[in-house]
């Protein structure tokens, strides 16, 4: 299988992506219809979108046969592939199979080898280093999802009868506690509350399974500053 259409990396956006030129394309399907309509057809037909699937570059200095500035339309290998099955010839699947395996071949393209040990330790130390600082970003990214869920759990109250969690109160009044000093502020406040009859809820937390919640009047009078070590 001949097929004469080059692979150029062209700007989209951002991104430099690889491009075939829709000229070439319309040659290789022997399209007879006129390049620019064709062109506009296709990208109608196939819904592709400008600057995500094709470009379009203005030729200065040459004119269409109507006088107009020239137009070149360049696709992305993946609308390349969609022309070509849209054609519905056998030429068509032959130019879709021609980019499969541009595509295969650039995926698989060996890395060169570095035959010079310091260079090749270098580059070994560097990609290491790239992959640690690429996961200490994500256990951060993954520590701070932790910390917001942990801080709505520990703020979580049920407005009906304004319930707190031990940890989550102390943290709502500023005088955040640790968790052994938040079971023995616990076992005081399930007492006292249970001395006024109030309910004692349950809350879910990741850390500790179930934990209680208490009023906020138990809460006040338990936690006060000389409670609070």
């Amino acid at each position: 299988m001949t097929i004469n259409i080059a692979i150029n990396s062209r700007q989209m956006g951002s991104d430099l992506i690889s491009t075939i030129s829709g000229r070439e394309l319309h040659a290789e399907l022997g399209v007879g219809k006129d390049f620019t309509n064709w062109a506009k057809a296709q990208i109608k037909r196939g819904r592709f979108v400008e600057n995500r699937d094709f470009v379009k570059l203005a030729q200065k200095g040459e004119l269409s046969a109507t006088g107009q500035t020239l137009i070149e339309y360049h696709f992305t290998l993946e609308a390349g592939k969609h022309i070509g099955m849209m054609s519905g010839t056998d030429r068509g699947f032959e130019v879709r199979e021609y980019f499969l395996e541009c595509e295969r071949r650039a995926k698989g393209a060996a890395v060169p080898a570095v035959r010079d040990p310091r260079t090749a330790a270098l580059i070994d130390a560097l990609v290491r280093q790239d992959a640690l600082e690429q996961e200490q970003a994500r256990q951060a990214t993954e520590l701070a999802r932790l910390q917001e869920n942990v801080a709505v759990i520990e703020a979580r109250t049920q407005p009906e009868n304004r319930h707190f969690t031990v940890l989550g109160y102390s943290n709502l009044i500023g005088r955040p506690v640790d968790a052994r000093a938040a079971a023995n502020l616990g076992r005081k406040c399930a007492a006292l509350s249970r001395e006024k009859g109030l309910l004692i809820g349950d809350v879910r937390d990741s850390r500790f399974g179930t934990v209680h919640s208490y009023h906020e009047s138990v809460l006040q009078e338990v936690l006060t500053p000389t409670t609070i070590n």
